[in-house]
């Protein structure tokens, strides 16, 4: 649960223009872990 809450965090944190690689990359580390 806590990768969740922090991709979360990162995601609401990031700008506008790193939301995109910001997701992506947060993203592929969460479904590369299991969590997704």
């Amino acid at each position: 649960m806590t990768t969740l809450n922090v991709a979360r965090v990162y995601l609401r944190v990031s700008t506008e223009d790193q939301d995109l690689q910001r997701q992506e990359a947060i993203i592929g580390n969460a479904r590369a872990s299991g969590y997704y």
